[in-house]
């Protein structure tokens, strides 16, 4: 599970937060926060050069205050505030761009309003640039140069960037892995309030990385994401109310956690549910509804889900007994290189269960499963070696040695597809 919460959207920054003067940033910022200045006053200052009253009428546009909202106009005089190098603007114009609102979409020029206004150590537009470099959206991947852009706003304080960056240096991305500054970020993070933050930090704390294992701090800081929305924190309480980590075991208590994460489409809680009911913890054993949940995260690729609805399929425990769609699941599973699936993938082949008998695919799948560690494919793999022909060895052994060829190069493009997904995805902040 990715503990990197990528979709961050930061209050609007309203002109007042500037320190200027009346004919500049904060007396304006102040004066149409509170309406004593006639709107045509502002757009006098606007027309008149300033970058401040430009942006500002931008503003004053997009939001409908004091002036009947207008989308044109808001981007003309974005445009103009932007032009005249006021680094909010290039960051919201960026924005825009990055999301296609109010404008088609564009990659390229969402980047360059970024790019102007990182140049001025603008802390949202650095983060916002080193999302498009960590995504590959309209320029070639660089983890590096995003953990550097990342690095820059983490320095500023900038609390997303931190937990960017300290999940930079959890995996390895861009930087040497180091999992004593991920946790050290994670707290600078998690203590400004960060919720993807929290969460990792209370993954940290219960997993013992980067810091000693310590479950009093883990379910304070799942808890605190929990607060903010984090649906992966309701899984994490939910894990340690199920084991009694930390607090009393109540897989109740853990079931309701799972489903309010499990409702929100979280897969790794629809499985955790799954199996609550499957076994009878905490709720009812129901095999119908077990497979309802299961069925909700293999539908959204999930290997551990998948394998699971095939052996719910093989079973006809939840559903009607089907080794067709048995074989369908779980050939799913295994092509994400789930060994589990791999193995049953092979005892399907090996009977002609749903798929055609054949040898060599089933000496493939428990090859793989082998070498993916499950100690009972080598002794699957050792019988079903006996009654197979020199030939039939000979092509199982090929097709296992393609499929991991083959496995390779498409993990090598899923990684480069996965960094557009949302939940990999370095999202834009919002000025």
């Amino acid at each position: 599970m990715s503990r990197q919460i990528w979709f961050i959207m930061l209050a609007a920054i309203s002109v007042g937060a500037q320190d200027m003067s009346l004919t500049s940033g904060k007396d304006l910022g102040d004066a149409v926060a509170n309406r004593s200045a006639p709107f045509v006053d502002l757009l006098r200052q606007a027309e008149a050069g300033n970058k401040y009253a430009q942006y500002a009428v931008a503003d004053a546009y997009a939001t409908g205050n004091g002036v009947p909202k207008n989308d044109a106009e808001e981007m003309r005089w974005l445009l103009q505030a932007a032009q005249s190098g006021f680094a909010e603007a290039q960051n919201r114009l960026g924005y825009l761009y990055r999301q296609g609102i109010g404008v088609s979409q564009d990659y390229g020029e969402a980047a360059r309003w970024f790019g102007k206004a990182a140049e001025q150590k603008f802390p949202v537009a650095q983060y916002n640039l080193a999302g498009m470099y960590q995504s590959g959206e309209g320029m070639q991947l660089d983890y590096a140069r995003a953990a550097d852009l990342y690095a820059q706003a983490a320095a500023q304080g900038l609390a997303p960037a931190q937990n960017s960056l300290g999940a930079a240096y959890e995996h390895g991305r861009g930087v040497l892995r180091n999992v004593d500054e991920a946790f050290r970020l994670f707290h600078q993070a998690a203590e400004q309030g960060e919720p993807a933050a929290q969460h990792n930090l209370g993954l940290m704390y219960f997993e013992g990385e980067g810091t000693a294992r310590n479950y009093p701090e883990a379910l304070k800081w799942f808890s605190r994401a929990a607060d903010g929305g984090v649906l992966e924190a309701y899984h994490g309480l939910g894990r340690m109310y199920e084991s009694g980590n930390g607090v009393g075991r109540d897989p109740a208590k853990a079931a309701g956690l799972f489903r309010k994460a499990a409702e929100h489409g979280l897969a790794t809680a629809q499985i955790e549910l799954a199996a609550l009911y499957m076994a009878g913890k905490g709720v009812q054993q129901d095999y119908l509804e077990a497979a309802k949940w299961v069925g909700r995260a293999a539908a959204q690729g999930h290997p551990v889900a998948e394998n699971a609805l095939g052996f719910l399929y093989f079973r006809g425990e939840g559903v009607r007994r089907d080794y067709r769609q048995a074989a369908y699941w779980l050939q799913k599973a295994a092509d994400q290189n789930n060994a589990q699936a791999q193995e049953n993938l092979g005892f399907l082949y090996e009977n002609g269960l749903g798929v055609p008998l054949n040898y060599g695919e089933a000496y493939k799948w428990f090859r793989l499963a082998a070498d993916g560690g499950i100690t009972a494919s080598e002794r699957a793999l050792m019988a079903l070696k006996q009654v197979m022909t020199v030939a039939q060895i000979r092509d199982g052994q090929t097709r296992a040695s393609d499929w991991i060829s083959h496995y390779k190069n498409v993990k090598l493009a899923t990684e480069k597809i996965e960094a557009r997904e949302p939940e990999s995805l370095a999202a834009a902040t919002q000025p």
